[in-house]
């Protein structure tokens, strides 16, 4: 199970998820920003899809940092015995939802490379494009989300927050995305 998902006002985001959240930008930008690090992708599963004659493509993500701003969660900085020293961690669990028949064939093929992080790809393409955050939300995270985020030997947060956010590419609605903060656990 994943686990529980409560729509909830942006005012009631604590901090630092508010400033990881409510913007209208991209969260590969905010993840890099707030981490001080670039981030890195791995893709879960992907699921190229057909409706109403579109094609789409939809992926499960990770993004992981190096480098990761314990203080910030409130979780002092630590030598963790268990991970390997310099090792990834998981900073975002996110969906994507991209019609593919809207962007350019190498933004496409770059896209389902899996190699590179969407927001990253879309700047360096210098596409016309608006982020748009169209809701935040509460997850009380569920054993799925504990083991893919922070491994079999660790346990999920006790809570964390998302956004729901849409991406237009020339005013046209291209992208959908659903993004959770993966904070530090003590």
């Amino acid at each position: 199970m994943f686990g529980t998902i409560r729509a909830i006002d942006s005012n009631d985001i604590p901090a630092p998820f508010n400033l990881l959240l409510a913007h209208h930008s991209h969260m590969t930008v905010a993840m890099e920003d707030f981490h001080g690090h670039s981030v890195s992708l791995d893709v879960v599963n992907v699921a190229p899809d057909e409706a109403d004659g579109q094609k789409s493509y939809t992926r499960e993500i990770l993004l992981k940092s190096p480098v990761f701003n314990d203080t910030a969660f409130g979780v002092p900085e630590r030598l963790d015995k268990t991970r390997k020293k310099n090792a990834d961690r998981v900073v975002q669990y996110g969906i994507v939802r991209i019609m593919t028949d809207c962007l350019p064939e190498e933004v496409v093929a770059r896209i389902q490379d899996g190699g590179t992080p969407l927001g990253r790809i879309l700047i360096e393409a210098d596409l016309l494009r608006e982020v748009r955050c169209v809701c935040v939300f509460e997850v009380m995270p569920g054993p799925y989300f504990g083991e893919l985020c922070h491994g079999p030997e660790n346990q999920a947060p006790p809570q964390t927050y998302g956004r729901f956010a849409t991406i237009s590419i020339k005013e046209q609605p291209v992208i959908e995305l659903f993004e959770v903060v993966v904070p530090s656990v003590a």
